[in-house]
């Protein structure tokens, strides 16, 4: 006989993580799927504001969330998903592997991808000196001089953890004021090797075989080049709800996922959490998704319970 969960998680960052402890506590039959574990949590250098530990690498602490889930016997299966469909109201989940899971409920925690700047010869120079992570990449700049793009937390710990490395750090910001954490902005301010380039934005990357510079643009249109040779893009990311076309969730204008106070979309048996969905705007942290989670597993366990 075929296995049909309660619930089927879709994600491993920490809202899918969380959902997952949760799921144990409340006796709920579930699984964890997702390609890899993390979600956006790997690219922060140094997370400084979750409770129990005062620093420790975005790696490092989804490693944690993983050790978590696993003494606590929670099903991972680490696969591609492909399709969703629902079929006489059970969700049928396709992997890439050919694989089909099947569940009486779904929790969405697929989080979001990079932005790209989609200007001129980003594409080309992708892996060549343009980059998307910096605590992936960074290594590979010592000593030489790079730029960051973007104005809210992840670009300003992206430009703390090269300035360990590189020999300058360009922090390239489209408006006059920095987002997120004033802590990270004192940082900033008081690291010499970190230069703050405000109301500018990269209108081109300038290289054959790799980055060789950036031509800046002002509010003015003027334009300036940065001889550089590293260039990493932390200007947020986009809903990863590609999967979900066929399914009619509601969504808002940007893409995420519209949720109520119990994280339930608009279709019965579907839920939401974490960086997908539409809620806390421009405060997208790692503890507002493990809160997200655990308020999906609670919804889902009453509904079960009908």
């Amino acid at each position: 006989m075929e296995q049909i969960y309660d619930n089927i998680i879709l994600g491993t960052g920490p809202a899918g993580m969380s959902a997952g402890v949760y799921a144990v506590q409340y006796k709920i039959n579930s699984l964890i799927i997702g390609k890899e574990p993390g979600g956006m949590m790997v690219y922060a250098h140094k997370v400084e504001n979750f409770p129990s530990y005062l620093g420790i690498p975005g790696f490092e602490l989804i490693q944690k969330f993983l050790d978590h889930v696993n003494q606590l016997n929670v099903p991972i299966s680490f696969e591609e998903v492909v399709k969703i469909e629902k079929k006489d109201d059970i969700f049928n989940i396709y992997t890439f592997s050919g694989k089909i899971f099947k569940a009486k409920t779904i929790l969405l925690t697929l989080g979001t991808s990079r932005r790209k700047l989609n200007i001129k010869n980003e594409d080309k120079l992708i892996g060549k000196g343009v980059h998307y992570c910096a605590i992936c990449d960074a290594n590979f700049y010592k000593d030489k001089d790079v730029c960051v793009v973007g104005s809210g937390d992840a670009a300003s710990n992206a430009s703390l953890l090269l300035s360990k490395i590189a020999n300058k750090v360009y922090q390239i910001i489209r408006g006059d004021v920095l987002k997120g954490e004033t802590e990270l902005h004192e940082q900033l301010k008081n690291n010499p090797k970190i230069n703050l380039i405000f109301n500018n934005e990269i209108e081109e990357f300038v290289g054959e075989e790799k980055l060789e510079k950036v031509i800046l643009k002002n509010e003015f249109n003027n334009q300036k080049e940065i001889q550089l040779q590293g260039a990493f893009i932390e200007i947020g990311g986009i809903p990863n709800t590609s999967l979900l076309k066929e399914l009619n969730i509601s969504s808002d204008n940007h893409g995420f996922i519209i949720v109520d106070e119990f994280m339930r979309t608009n279709i019965p048996g579907i839920w939401a959490a974490g960086d997908i969905t539409n809620t806390h705007p421009g405060f997208k942290q790692i503890i507002t998704a493990c809160s997200e989670g655990s308020i999906a597993i609670f919804s889902i366990n009453q509904y079960l319970k009908k």
